[in-house]
């Protein structure tokens, strides 16, 4: 009887569980605007194939979600309840016609409005001047981490600095992060023209990196500041690093939200 009991209670755990993937990488951070003050909270888990990067707070309400094995992107905004879906097919179907209408627009750009000028812009200008990256000054200690300082600038005008904890000091191990690189090659291949039509705001910038970033090469930014005009703009801190095992669903667009399909229009 116990034995039947016993049984009956491990299949009802199995039945009632989540999901579990395989051990990940949990990264909470938080991030300041040096104008304003206001602060907004990221979250990146990260497994062997898949990356979510949930943002709250600020004037941001969304996640987004990449599967490196099947190159599948979702956007999420929560606050709306909707999300965007590209596989590969269609994410190669959509930059086929972005394509076809940047040509287009070219030869109308001397009508367009100034904002609709701008988007364009946006699109014939992808290759922005390149950040080149050193190591300055002595090593320092940010919240437990021991790191190195970077400042990042584009065409000699400083535009960030990154605090590197090494893996090492981060106490996990480098390919355990390999997933962001994949992530931020699908970002320069695909999504920089897609940004555009997604209401995203600023929020791309969490994947944005520069080939000559240190970023995910030497090691995790635990503190990064931008500046703009001369000026630090905003700050961003990591306050924890764990290896976790997370839910499925993490990895999944949340359930009653509506699919959207995007807006191709220049407004």
């Amino acid at each position: 009887m116990k034995k039947i009991i016993l049984i009956l209670l491990v299949g009802f755990v199995g039945m009632n569980m989540p999901t579990m993937a395989a051990d990940g990488v949990k990264i909470v951070s938080k991030t300041k605007d040096v104008s304003s003050g206001s602060v907004s909270n990221t979250i990146i888990y990260m497994t062997e194939n898949s990356v979510a990067i949930e943002n709250t707070g600020g004037k941001d309400n969304s996640s987004f979600i990449f599967n490196a094995s099947k190159e599948e992107f979702t956007y999420v905004d929560h606050a709306k309840k909707e999300y965007y879906y590209f596989d590969k097919a269609a994410m190669q179907q959509l930059k086929q016609q972005i394509q076809m209408m940047v040509m287009m627009m070219k030869q109308f750009a001397a009508s367009m409005s100034e904002e609709q000028q701008k988007k364009l812009g946006k699109f014939m200008n992808n290759d922005a001047s390149p950040m080149d990256f050193k190591a300055v000054g002595s090593a320092s200690k940010i919240g437990k981490w021991n790191t190195q300082k970077y400042e990042g600038s584009s065409e000699g005008v400083k535009a960030t600095e990154m605090y590197i904890a090494s893996f090492k000091s981060i106490g996990i191990a480098q390919d355990k992060f390999q997933v962001m690189d994949k992530l931020m090659t699908y970002f320069k291949t695909n999504l920089s023209e897609i940004a555009t039509f997604l209401p995203t705001g600023g929020s791309f910038s969490q994947i944005g990196f520069d080939d000559s970033s240190p970023v995910f090469k030497e090691g995790i930014p635990v503190k990064t500041v931008s500046f703009k005009n001369a000026s630090a703009d905003n700050e961003n801190v990591v306050e924890s690093i764990n290896q976790e095992s997370f839910s499925d669903s993490l990895f999944k667009a949340p359930s009653g939200y509506s699919q959207k399909q995007i807006n191709m229009q220049m407004k």
